[in-house]
């Protein structure tokens, strides 16, 4: 390598910067609660489908209770719901989601977004609460080489229902975010932040320059007091994959229920 090539070299290291990217509710029409429900209502046997989704809508108002306090603990209530599962089938699970919900799930401004920010330089990072056997192959097929996600813990080759340390969520995202930029030597006052929640307040004050898309009602009172950029991002026209998923996903639920309710009538 030639000293011109060095110096060129050296250039573009101390230059680099990043985007980071929350997924749900950023980038997607979606969030916890769809990737969780899809697991549970595509496993196997009819059995297994009654056993866990019983067992998910038994965590209901814990989930209420901590979506409204503390996004650590709504994760790990959540995944809780996937202990017994196989490692292969979550595996399995992930791909289809991403194939058949996340991919069609995502905004078109905001894929745009991601494209023509990797386009100015800025490296794609995606940091969520979404586990990561679904975000996987949603980075492959963004291009995206970096990510944060929730992961299981396993014993032999079985989900415990656990979560590896950090759970993504509130200020482990920052703290996340701190870490992958000293490894990296970035310098995160040169980055950018993209969220949705209030709850992502310390990720998208860790960055320079943060950003909210589509912003609950704290987080927009936030945003318009510091004066950050506020991005709204529409339904994607072309997809019904997302529309509707909800209600479809919650159908689901309740008909595996009063199936269940039926058979020990």
């Amino acid at each position: 390598m030639s000293v011109q090539n060095r110096k060129r070299a050296k250039a573009a290291l101390e230059n680099r910067r990043a985007a980071f990217y929350d997924l749900d509710g950023t980038l997607a029409e979606l969030n916890l609660v769809h990737s969780v429900l899809f697991v549970l209502t595509n496993l196997g046997s009819w059995i297994d489908r009654v056993a866990y989704v019983s067992s998910f809508a038994a965590r209901l108002p814990r989930l209420y209770a901590a979506e409204r306090r503390d996004r650590h603990l709504l994760n790990v209530v959540m995944f809780g719901a996937l202990r017994g599962i196989s490692r292969d089938r979550l595996a399995m699970l992930g791909e289809e989601y991403c194939e058949r919900v996340l991919w069609g799930g995502l905004y078109d401004r905001a894929v745009e977004l991601l494209q023509a920010n990797q386009e100015a330089g800025l490296e794609p990072v995606l940091v969520t609460g979404s586990p990561d056997f679904m975000v996987a192959p949603l980075a492959r097929r963004l291009g995206v080489a970096s990510f944060a996600a929730n992961r299981l813990v396993f014993r032999g080759g079985i989900a415990t229902g656990r979560l590896r340390e950090p759970v993504m969520a509130g200020t482990e995202k920052a703290h996340w975010l701190a870490r992958f930029a000293d490894a990296n030597r970035l310098e995160l006052a040169d980055c950018w932040g993209y969220a949705d929640s209030y709850y992502d307040l310390p990720f998208l004050s860790a960055v320079g320059h943060p950003v909210a898309v589509n912003p609950d009602r704290r987080l927009e009172a936030v945003a318009h007091a510091h004066r950050w950029p506020v991005i709204r991002f529409g339904r994607r026209g072309e997809s019904a994959a997302a529309d509707g998923l909800s209600g479809w996903l919650l159908g689901r639920l309740g008909g595996i229920l009063d199936g269940a309710s039926g058979s020990q009538a």
